[in-house]
């Protein structure tokens, strides 16, 4: 039995941003079928993340996609991630005075990389504006990532696009961007710089994930700021860090290696955290209310 690499998926490291993250790449399409990118915004909380605009103006449709940090990972904190979105939307409607039928959470799976990626996707209609809308959200590379899209009447139709129909575009949507994004980040994610010939292991509340070998013996321990290898593995300590690494934070490189190259198809959000000055907040997703209108210009 080959060795495997027990890791962790509900400890938060402290602090995450500027601590864990310092520094994230993010590339994404700009143009997606008929979805062209036309604007970008980030937010003034930096656990908020970004947002891109993308409009296809032929069928008077918009959708904002949105990349913000996620420290957490797993399918139940995914799922426990979109039942809190679905339960803000409902909450900022009513908060508004809107009357919004709202749909059922539903999982999916992305196809990425010969493998399957869970979702997640939820459908609504604005019943007084006559708009449709939908959401659809995954996690990766310690990221969520959530496109929120909606419809108008157009001028040749009295009602706007249907919800399905939505729902199915915005599938199509998700699915190229998570083939064609990437996102690369740097920071104490990077366990590989701290390898420590020591053993044996601390307390095992300490240790994020472990290394061990077919016969149970533990080569490596992940600790939140350093990698302990026993001796006898000195020699491969590096990638046994970059292992545990892989398993825990992935998407995580090296300072060095952080810097993509950019394809003309793709357009580059370059990310910066802080570390706080006082205790770390909660961390928050962007607005979850309705997506806004597009202004003039803007799709």
């Amino acid at each position: 039995m080959p060795p495997v690499i027990d890791a962790g998926t509900d400890v938060e490291p402290a602090p995450f941003l500027g601590g864990v993250l310092s520094q994230s790449r993010i590339l994404y399409p700009l143009q997606v079928g008929p979805w062209t990118a036309v604007s970008e915004e980030r937010y003034r909380q930096q656990e908020a993340g970004v947002s891109v605009r993308y409009a296809d103006r032929r069928r008077q449709r918009w959708l904002d996609l949105f990349f913000y940090p996620l420290p957490v990972r797993g399918e139940q904190a995914l799922a426990a991630l979109a039942i809190s979105e679905r339960e803000g939307i409902a909450a900022s409607a009513r908060q508004r005075g809107e009357n919004l039928d709202l749909g059922a959470l539903a999982p999916l799976s992305l196809s990425i990389d010969g493998g399957t990626l869970p979702a997640w996707e939820l459908g609504m209609r604005y019943r007084g504006g006559n708009r449709s809308s939908a959401m659809l959200l995954f996690a990766r590379d310690l990221y969520v990532v959530k496109a929120r899209a909606s419809a108008m009447p157009g001028e040749l139709r009295k009602t706007a696009e249907d919800v399905d129909s939505l729902l199915g575009a915005l599938r199509v949507f998700m699915q190229e961007v998570a083939a064609r994004m990437r996102i690369a980040s740097t920071g104490g994610c990077w366990l590989p710089a701290r390898p420590v010939p020591a053993l044996p292991p601390p307390d095992a509340d300490e240790v994020l994930a472990s290394r061990t070998a077919a016969g149970g013996a533990v080569l490596a321990v992940a600790l939140r700021d350093r990698v302990l290898v026993d001796e006898t593995e000195s020699a491969r300590a590096a990638a046994l860090a970059a292992e545990l690494s892989a398993a825990l934070y992935p998407g995580c490189v090296a300072p060095e290696a952080i810097e993509p190259e950019v394809p003309e198809s793709l357009r580059e959000l370059r990310i910066e955290y802080r570390a706080p000055d006082a205790l770390d907040q909660p961390l928050r997703g962007p607005p979850v209310g309705r997506p806004r209108v597009p202004m003039s210009g803007t799709g």
